[in-house]
């Protein structure tokens, strides 16, 4: 590595690519990557020329990783931005390909020892080479470590006392096996370790060396000390705890790196059911064979019982139970028949039905949920950041404790430097300190998707714990989302002019007024604008039409007067027809608040989380429904746009509020953008769908307080995991130091904690799954 390779970001702006000559790369690959079709189907096109691109790397397994990754942007010219995913060993790339090309990127990352390998968006995450690599090594290590153990056993029976000349062939044969466990098996620590002194030598800074450093630090002292013991004929050899502690060590990275992998990727795997293969009803009659991606919108498909269903689409025939768990969580079945709406992923489970296309691949509901989950924001959690930061500072205390061992241990007994020296790095390595956060945040999200809660990226779970504040919209958050018309004064006519402008909209008052109008009218709306938050506006048999808010129409006439004010009064939402600038009609809808909304309010309130209730209806509509959840008449909020609630969002923002917004329509897309947490609930939106930080496929706020409940739960288990580890290392550390831990019970003990916190993370008891089966 040349000079060049250390300068910081802004220290010049001409740059030389590193590229080692000892770090083989997969030249077929990087051939690939740099070709337009593999740019264009694996990127997306950003604003100044830069492209988007996510990999996979392997050899990712702490923090100390994710920090070196992510100075490619200062390291690398053209790269803009690199944010590496830990749990999911995925890297988001930015870059200009008229730059840098990206093939010299996958370079400078396979020089740390990060292969790359392309990630094709909604399939599951391939087995890395790393693990494979791993368990090679891992096999060859734990074989020559068992050969050695059983020369050390002969040597510590006595081997010496009855011949000389076999105790000294025995402890060359432990070095010459030895040498191929340090070289092969120990190339995994040593090649972290070395690139991390090397940039924290560039950085004068020794705070973000790569835990692997003291590991590497004590395999060389144990292997130098016994290697010149040998040679000499004087003294103790280690060979045999410094090769269980390399097979150890691999063994305890593959396990971690496999569990990582598994967990990152529930979500992905539970968003992959999609079949890929259909069967397609021809106008003959015949069924042909075809993948589920190239189906049609009307096209006409079967699915026999016990299959998944392919595509999103109508019954057109046939009766059935259908299975929607992996959407919703819920786990009973729901009856479908002819013209039941049915979603791609779900199960057919009882009899055969043929179901028309809507929507097929990507653009399924199960699909867009896959590309909405994968893009995920780039910030990361602040629990990780101080684990990041505790991690760094604790591999230096480490290393700094490890030079006052040998100074004690000069002092009271020579001898013993090396084993107490080697037992101290060894045993206080950090490694279950880095993987405590990202893994239980990565189980927690998994399981949260696996009933019905999707969540954006691990940091919505750290934000959600620190939320103090959450804004509830009332349509179909609060209520339930079905609106009907429950009365109408003035012109019935006016009402069905209404509807024709209000169709096509999923907005549930226009919902309404179609539902009202259905077989009773033809017309057809046209020049359609929608004001959110306030109503529509269009053309309709040659006459201007509004219907919306009274704050938007205006005042009504004296004779509907009164039935505006009973309408406000009776806490239903009421809105207002104009034809050609007249007033001609009142139209009360009701919604009915949820059966548990206010005890799940109270539920939430008692978490210590302030609830504030916005809405676009008038006030007093709006207090009386707050009212009536036990929330105060102050913070039941009426008469507000969709700027007006991203207002209030940044308002309790900049007052020191942490802040989270639930809602699921187009004019809650904003403010959900604007919050802290967005939680987008139902069937909303697309638009509040992917403004979102979580997207819940259940209806109402019982999905929105377990999400509150269960997060908790999963910041128990982080700092569970971090106590016990930071509990580890201190008292690991203090009894190496006092001399009573062996290399050898070290080498044991440093994998078996990381293990210890991998199943505290893997069978954590959060997001649990409920059988609702009669």
């Amino acid at each position: 590595m040349d000079e060049t390779f250390y300068r910081l970001r802004d220290a010049s702006a001409s740059r030389t690519l590193f590229r080692p000559a000892r770090q083989k790369a997969n030249e077929p690959l990087m051939e690939e990557l740099d070709t337009d079709v593999f740019v264009e189907s694996h990127s997306s096109v950003l604003d100044g020329g830069y492209h988007r691109t996510h990999l996979y790397l392997d050899g990712v397994h702490c923090a100390a990783c994710v920090w070196l990754v992510e100075r490619l942007p200062g390291d690398v010219e053209g790269v803009r931005a690199a944010h590496l995913n830990l749990p999911r060993a995925r890297l988001t790339l930015e870059w200009d390909p008229s730059t840098t090309k990206l093939s010299d990127i996958a370079r400078w990352l396979n020089g740390f020892g990060y292969p790359v390998q392309p990630r094709v968006d909604g399939e599951e995450a391939p087995e890395s080479r790393e693990e494979r690599h791993l368990l090679i090594r891992m096999g060859v290590s734990w074989a020559l470590a068992g050969n050695i153990m059983l020369l050390a056993f002969a040597l510590y029976s006595g081997l010496g006392k009855s011949d000389l000349g076999l105790y000294t062939a025995a402890r060359w044969a432990s070095l010459l096996l030895a040498i191929p466990a340090i070289l092969f098996g120990g190339r995994v620590f040593f090649q972290k370790a070395y690139h991390s002194i090397r940039v924290a030598w560039r950085d004068r800074s020794i705070r973000h060396l790569h835990m692997d450093t003291p590991i590497s630090i004590g395999i060389l002292v144990g292997f130098v000390s016994s290697a010149w013991a040998t040679i000499t004929g004087t003294g103790d050899v280690w060979f045999d705890s410094v090769a269980v502690l390399i097979a150890a060590l691999l063994s305890a990275r593959w396990l971690q790196l496999r569990a990582r992998r598994l967990a990152g990727n529930s979500t992905e795997q539970l968003l992959a059911l999609l079949p890929t293969l259909a069967r397609r009803i021809e106008p003959d009659g015949t069924i042909t064979r075809m993948r589920a991606d190239d189906l049609k919108p009307g096209d006409l498909v079967e699915i026999r019982a016990g299959e998944l269903i392919p595509v999103d689409g109508n019954i057109t025939s046939g009766l059935s139970l259908i299975n929607s768990a992996v959407l919703t969580g819920e786990s009973k079945p729901i009856p479908g028949s002819t013209g039941e709406f049915v979603h791609a992923g779900t199960t057919n489970e009882t009899g055969r039905i043929q179901v028309r296309v809507v929507s097929s691949g990507s653009q399924t509901k199960v699909g867009r949920l896959l590309s909405w989950v994968a893009d995920s924001k780039n910030d990361r959690p602040r629990i990780l950041g101080l684990a990041d930061r505790v991690g760094g500072l604790f591999t230096v205390s480490i290393l700094a404790l490890a030079l006052l061992t040998a100074i004690l241990w000069a002092y009271l007994d020579p001898g013993n430097i090396a084993p107490h020296v080697i037992a101290l790095l060894v045993i206080t390595c950090p490694c279950a300190l880095g993987m405590a956060t990202p893994l239980a945040l990565a189980v927690g999200t998994g399981r949260a998707a696996r009933k019905g809660i999707f969540i954006k990226s691990e940091s919505v779970i750290d934000w959600l714990n620190h939320v103090d504040a959450v804004v509830l919209d009332k349509t179909g958050t609060i209520t339930v989302g079905r609106m009907a018309i429950e009365h109408i004064a003035g012109h019935e006519e006016s009402v069905l002019l209404a509807a024709a402008i209000e169709s096509e909209s999923i907005h549930p008052i226009a919902r309404a007024f179609e539902q009202y109008a259905e077989g009773k009218t033809n017309y057809a709306g046209s020049e359609k604008v929608h004001h959110p938050g306030n109503g529509v506006a269009g053309r309709v048999d040659q006459k201007h039409v509004r219907v919306g808010s009274a704050a938007w129409i205006g005042r009504a006439p004296d004779h509907l007067k009164q039935d505006l004010l009973d309408g406000i009064q009776s806490g239903n939402t009421t809105v207002l027809v104009e034809v050609d600038q007249i007033v001609e009609a009142v139209v009360v809808i009701s919604d009915p608040v949820r059966e548990n909304a206010s005890m799940l309010i109270q539920e939430i309130q008692e978490s210590g989380k302030s609830i504030i209730l916005c809405s676009g209806d008038h006030e007093e509509t709006t207090a009386r429904i707050g009212a009536r959840l036990g929330i105060p008449q102050r913070a039941c909020l009426g008469r507000h746009s969709p700027e007006m609630k991203r207002d209030l969002i940044e308002k309790l923002s900049g007052e020191g509020h942490i802040v989270a917004m639930v809602g699921d329509g187009v004019n809650d897309a904003g403010a959900l953008q604007a919050a802290h947490v967005g939680i987008a609930v139902t069937d909303g939106s697309s638009a509040s769908q992917f403004a979102a930080d979580a997207y819940t496929t259940r209806a109402g706020l019982e999905t929105v307080a377990e999400l509150f409940r269960e997060s908790s739960g999963v910041l128990r288990v982080i700092h569970r995991n971090l106590g016990f580890s930071l509990l580890y290392n201190v008292g690991g550390g203090i009894l190496a130091i006092a001399g009573f831990v062996t290399p050898l019970v070290a080498a044991v003990a440093m994998p078996v904690s990381s293990f210890i916190v991998v199943l505290s993370s893997i069978f954590q008891r959060t997001f649990r799954q409920v059988d609702q089966t009669p």
